[in-house]
């Protein structure tokens, strides 16, 4: 007589699950296909070689110059970590999470794993069409369109993840979009004087990251940049992580 034993999920089962889950959402490619476009609207006019008076003294700026505007499409392809996190709290879909996967640390775990694979692929598509136009037409060698390229896509899965970890905690998907779209145009006033703290916020470290910064105060090397996306990547899953598995059954 046999019996049978109920195995445990496989932690590549419950990735592959949460990145179907993420794949197979119409907002996921939509919001690809919108950033892709915007992207390489930006690129071309910037490739074309117009420039825009600004009252700088240094003359006339390129598109390039103005990274808020060539960052911007950024905040439509975080639609896509802020649905991977949020959604499980629509319609009961976390206790369903939770109840085919108990193990809580896991199950944050296949899904940070997941939404970064997804990201991860999603910023290459991305940006880098859009960086190699830009780059050519600068005349940049293949060092400087690879560091330029790895930059932006750094840019955006940092970015990503911090979306992610505050969707996760703030449990809907208007509020995290909400401050991470407000957050710079409210700075982009200049009512906010507080240059030394406000660099080292997401956004800004982003833009000196791909070294356009919003504000000359502002500017932090991009090496730094980097470190401060990834302390703020940190603490966002983290707090997620910790919400979920401190979160009543």
């Amino acid at each position: 007589m046999s019996t049978t034993v109920d195995q445990p999920i496989r932690l590549g089962d419950v990735v592959r699950s949460e990145i179907t889950k993420i794949t197979t959402h119409p907002a996921t490619f939509l919001k690809l296909i919108i950033t892709v476009i915007a992207n390489l609207i930006l690129a071309g006019i910037d490739a074309s070689g117009v420039t825009f008076f600004t009252g700088d003294p240094a003359g006339p700026s390129s598109l390039s110059d103005f990274g808020v505007v060539m960052i911007a499409p950024l905040y439509a392809f975080l639609v896509i970590p802020v649905w991977a996190a949020a959604t499980e709290h629509h319609g009961g879909q976390l206790r369903m999470s939770l109840t085919a996967t108990p193990h809580r640390g896991r199950f944050i775990f296949a899904k940070l794993t997941a939404m970064l694979a997804v990201v991860a692929l999603g910023a290459i598509v991305a940006v880098v069409p859009a960086r190699l136009v830009i780059g050519i037409s600068g005349g940049l060698d293949a060092s400087g369109l690879f560091t330029t390229c790895i930059q932006w896509v750094a840019a955006y899965v940092f970015m990503s993840i911090v979306a992610f970890g505050l969707a996760g905690i703030l449990k809907n998907t208007i509020a995290p979009l909400g401050i991470m779209i407000a957050l710079p145009m409210v700075i982009a006033t200049g009512i906010l004087q507080w240059s030394d703290g406000l660099r080292f916020l997401p956004d800004q470290a982003a833009l000196s990251l791909v070294e356009t910064p919003q504000f000359d105060v502002h500017e932090i090397p991009p090496g730094l940049a980097a470190t401060v996306l990834a302390i703020w990547s940190i603490i966002a899953v983290a707090a997620y992580a910790f919400s979920v598995i401190r979160r009543d059954a």
